[in-house]
Order: structure tokens, then sequence, then C-alpha cells
């Protein structure tokens, strides 16, 4: 420590901070620029972060999109050949060529994605099944599915057609 007691340390006098007019000097003005420098710094390192995860989250989105569209682009070739579905099966019932027909048919048609909607003695679900009818039944729980009178179909487990269906009731 020095003699001098009006003499810090480090040999900077209040007049060298001060500029002896009292007024804040250069190097002060200095420090106040970096400070708001720096904070300006934060501020954009924020922005760009923020702007990286958007873009993150946009090619994330974008990426399964399109992979929705992939796999949800024959739902309308399936769609239409549903009434032809329903003609094979029936014919496979009383002949032996086409229910060949009819199940090579399904080999491609699942390898697609598409799964028949089981109704028969199912709870009646409004998202799977269409009610045509209530009909009265013993055979079968009250709410559950009696009768199908078209099958539905799923294609990537969402639902392309819902099953028309006749829901039993029991009699009072």
């Amino acid at each position: 420590m020095n003699d001098d007691a009006d003499i810090p340390e480090n040999g900077i006098g209040e007049e060298t901070i001060q500029g002896g007019n009292g007024k804040p000097d250069e190097s002060q003005r200095l420090m106040q620029e970096l400070e708001a420098a720096r904070q300006e710094a934060g501020e954009r390192l924020e922005q760009l972060l923020r702007c990286r995860a958007d873009m993150e989250n946009l090619l994330r989105r974008t990426a399964r999109e399109k992979e929705e569209m992939a796999r949800f682009a024959t739902e309308g070739l399936i769609k239409k050949l549903l009434g032809f579905v329903d003609s094979m099966e029936q014919a496979a019932k009383h002949d032996e060529g086409s229910r060949i027909l009819n199940q090579q048919l399904w080999g491609i048609l699942s390898s697609e994605g598409l799964e028949p909607i089981e109704a028969a003695g199912q709870k009646f679900d409004p998202y799977l099944h269409e009610a045509m009818m209530q009909m009265e039944s013993c055979e079968v729980e009250e709410g559950c599915v009696a009768m199908e009178f078209q099958k539905g179909y799923s294609l990537h487990s969402k639902v392309i057609r819902t099953s028309k269906v006749a829901v039993a009731r029991h009699s009072k």
C-alpha cells in the first residue's frame, strides 16, 4: 500500500475515472457500450437459437406430413376398389376360382395397409360403424352389432369406410 492515502493501490485516481471535470470519461462510456453490446449479443443469440429450433420443428413436421401423404396416396384407388372387393367376396362364397382371386386381391390390398373392420358382435362404435337400424336380438348383447350389411375398412388404421350395421336391442 502507498503512503499517500489519497492514491489507491491501482494508481488510478478519481480524476482518471471522472476525467477531472465530473463527467464520465471515455473508459466509462466504452464500458457502457461494451455492456450494451454484450446484452444485444445475448438477445441475438436467443433469437438465433429460437429460429434454429423453429427450423428443426418445421423440418420434422414437413417430414411427418410427407410420410403421411405417401402412406395415404393409394387411398382414393382403394376406395374405388371397395365395391369390387365386396362383389369378389360374395362370388368367392360360391365359386372356387373366385375364392382364389379374392385371396390374391386381399394379399395385395393388405400389403398396402387395408384391413377389414370387425363388426359382428362388437360393441357399437360410431367411429367404426354406421347404424342403419336397430333390431331386437336375444343372442347379442344390447348396444352391440347384431348384423353387418356392408363391411367397413381401415387403411393404415384410418377408417376409410364405416361398417353399415344393425344394432341389437332387447325386447321390452
